[in-house]
């Protein structure tokens, strides 16, 4: 009778075991993979946060010193002054 009552316990325990690994809405598959998840969007953030530092200081360079707003329009808008050609040279 007692070995029952043990096989008993051990198959609730294996089984409460499964569903709690496995099948249940809050499972250690779906703990693990919300854990990465946050760890990946904890990568983010921080690189976010540096692409805004650097936005802030091109942007704070830009309002403040009108000879880089000159060399960014001049580069990377390819604006120019009225009485200048401008050549484009492409390297392959």
């Amino acid at each position: 009778m007692p070995r029952v009552r043990y096989m008993r316990t051990i198959l609730t325990l294996f089984f409460f075991a499964v569903w709690i690994g496995f099948f249940d809405r809050n499972s250690l598959k779906e703990h693990i993979s919300l854990t990465l998840q946050l760890h990946r969007l904890e990568r983010e953030v921080v690189f976010y946060q540096a692409q805004v530092s650097s936005n802030r200081q091109r942007l704070n360079d830009l309002l403040t010193d009108d000879d880089n707003l000159e060399k960014i329009a001049r580069e990377q808008y390819y604006m120019k002054r009225a009485d200048e050609d401008i050549f484009i040279i492409e390297d392959r």
